[in-house]
């Protein structure tokens, strides 16, 4: 007894490795306006469900086929077609003559609708070893590998627990189908129809089926399939046309992620998908459902557009859905889009999700908090600054996305989050910073707004630039790499240390101050002198200025703009009042300009005098 207890907890362990070492594949094929989706189960099992127009299965079913590894050699196991329009089976006897053998089964709606679309697969079909379609039974199960299902919950109008439909138009007629792998559920139903809606303004011929559908494998159900949590994965019905995905279909799925097969070959006024659709129900700007929006992928853009065509989903081109079955499942895409935008970037796929029954629950609904924590509020940036900020979840931050005025300027994916900011982009002034932090589950927190003031100025090489002294008709040339910062100086001392002249005027002078010991040839200060500053060119940028007081003893720091040779320019004290580093004259917008110059009495002092240049840009 004692040897068979010690191996159940191994034998147990045994049994859920496969699960969380192999994956369920979801891709959708971008065949334009036209649906077709290719599944691969944990195990290697293959399911091609439709195949688009007449044309697609040549041009991009059986490239994209070959291109992730299923070759013709392989051939496919299953293939369903969820209704007998041209648009969905079209290509399916493309992919059979393109030499890919089906082994096991090939499924149809059981309609009588007749098209040469529908001659070609049959002929086609009849060549493989699955041999012509057959009408799906409801309730079929299909094993993926490794516990994975693909259960047949809808077709022709009867639904899985005894219910049904009296459906007369094809798209109606459409087979349903849910894929489960562990806490994962896919819902696909090719072109099944949601009625009209009162609620978003929806009219339809079609019949409300998806409604009959939903509330029979939801919780309470007459066959339960899903939790109260809904599914993960949602196939939008009818290519988000407005006969599909009712409100009520949508508040009981709470789908993370919806994906339409969508694009080009629409008849003019068709306007697929529909912003009565996308926006109304899956983003649930009407107010009409009660889910939380959805995350919406399109294979491409709607074409011809319309008037009445949602643009708000994100066109991604052929998109691949993997899953484990138990904690995530993650969305990729190509951007392969034949037409219209490629939105690949803008989307931020590859995303992972959360599985809405991982952990046994009903989903994760916390949203992360997240915060700035630099720059602080009200700080002056300037140059590249480094912006970062701090994110957590109960599950786990996927991504920050960092914002400027509202605009999207970066994403990071790892902590520490961070973003280096080039301010010189921005223009001077007030900015506001802001920041998401994401789940797996798509839940969203969003930051208080740090407000900013961009302060970028232009540094100036002055070297060679001259400071001309009258009456002692003094020229001292600026040393060669001499650079004067933006909002910076540039202080010329006589014959003084950086060290002794900080001693003497009691300052400490900071990082934007080049302090130049002129070896007592500027300035010298004799009384009634006067300066005047030129470039390299021997342009004059501005002098002459006022005189130093003849009794000498006096600071002159810089009042005001223009005007420079008057008293009313400048504010006249004692030396002991000079400023050396500090009180730069801002707004005039002249770059480099004469600020303050001071003479220095007691015996020996002489030296400690200065002339301050100053950058205002």
């Amino acid at each position: 007894m004692r040897l068979v207890r010690s191996l159940i907890p191994l034998f147990l362990f045994l049994l859920a490795l496969p699960l969380a070492a192999q994956n369920l594949e979801i891709h959708y094929i971008d065949v334009g306006w036209g649906g077709s989706v290719f599944i691969k189960g944990p195990t290697g099992i293959t399911v091609l469900m439709e195949a688009g127009n007449t044309g697609e299965g040549t041009a991009h079913v059986v490239p994209y086929l070959e291109s992730i590894g299923v070759q013709p050699a392989n051939g496919i196991d299953y293939v369903i077609g969820g209704h007998q329009h041209c648009d969905h089976i079209g290509g399916l006897d493309e992919v059979i003559q393109a030499g890919y053998n089906v082994h096991i089964k090939q499924y149809y709606n059981g309609s009588t609708y007749a098209s040469s679309c529908a001659d070609g697969w049959n002929a086609a079909a009849a060549t493989t070893t699955a041999g012509v379609p057959i009408a799906m039974p409801v309730g079929t199960v299909i094993a993926l590998g490794n516990g994975a299902t693909l259960t047949c919950i809808a077709n022709n109008g009867s639904i899985i627990g005894g219910g049904s439909v009296p459906v007369t138009d094809e798209n109606d007629r459409s087979i349903a189908l849910l894929i489960k792998y562990g806490g994962f559920d896919y819902l696909w139903a090719s072109d099944l129809g949601g009625g009209p809606d009162a609620c978003t303004g929806r009219g339809t011929l079609q019949l409300d089926v998806e409604t009959s559908v939903i509330n029979a494998i939801s919780p309470g159900g007459a066959h339960p399939l899903i939790s109260a949590g809904g599914i993960d994965l949602m196939h939008v019905n009818h290519h988000g046309s407005e006969s599909s995905t009712n409100p009520t279909y949508f508040s009981k799925a709470k789908p993370a992620v919806a994906i339409i097969g969508v694009g080009a070959g629409e008849t003019t006024g068709w306007d697929l998908p529909r912003i009565k659709v996308v926006d109304s129900v899956l983003l649930n700007t009407s107010g009409c459902a009660t889910a939380p929006p959805t995350f919406v992928l399109q294979t491409e853009e709607g074409s011809p557009a319309g008037t009445n065509t949602s643009h708000s989903g994100y066109c991604v081109g052929n998109i691949k859905v993997t899953t484990d079955g138990v904690s995530i499942f993650t969305v990729s895409a190509d951007g392969l889009v034949h037409q219209g935008p490629n939105e690949l970037a803008a989307s931020g796929l590859p995303r992972s999700f959360t599985i809405d029954d991982s952990g046994g629950g009903g989903g994760d609904v916390t949203p992360p908090t997240t915060s700035i924590t630099a720059p602080t509020n009200n700080a002056t940036v300037s140059g590249t600054t480094s912006v970062t900020a701090s994110a957590s979840d109960n599950v786990g931050v996927t991504k920050v996305e960092f914002y400027l005025d509202g605009a999207l300027k970066s994403t990071d994916t790892t902590s520490p989050y961070s973003w280096s900011w080039d301010t010189t982009t921005a223009t001077n002034g007030s900015h506001s910073l802001t920041t998401k932090a994401y789940d797996a589950a798509l839940n969203v927190g969003t930051s208080t707004a740090v407000n900013v003031t961009v302060s970028n100025g232009v540094p100036v090489n002055i070297s060679g630039w001259t400071l001309t002294q009258a009456n002692a008709t003094l020229v001292y040339t600026i040393p060669t790499t001499t650079t004067i910062a933006s909002k910076g100086y540039v202080i010329i001392g006589r014959n003084a240390t950086k060290t002794a002249f900080q001693t003497y005027w009691g300052v400490t002078l900071a990082s934007n101050v080049v302090y130049i010991n002129s070896a007592d040839t500027m300035p010298q200060i004799n009384g009634s002198e006067t300066y005047t500053l030129k470039n390299a060119s021997g342009t004059t940028i501005e002098g002459t200025t006022v005189a130093m007081d003849t009794s000498g003893g006096s600071d002159f720091q810089r009042l005001t703009c223009g005007a420079i040779g008057t008293l009313s320019s400048w504010t006249k004290s004692a030396s002991t009042a000079g400023s050396p580093g500090t009180g730069g004259l801002n707004g005039c917008n002249k770059g480099p300009f004469i600020n303050e110059f001071s003479d220095a009495l007691g015996t020996g002092n002489y030296v400690y005098e200065f002339i301050e240049l100053y950058n205002d840009k």
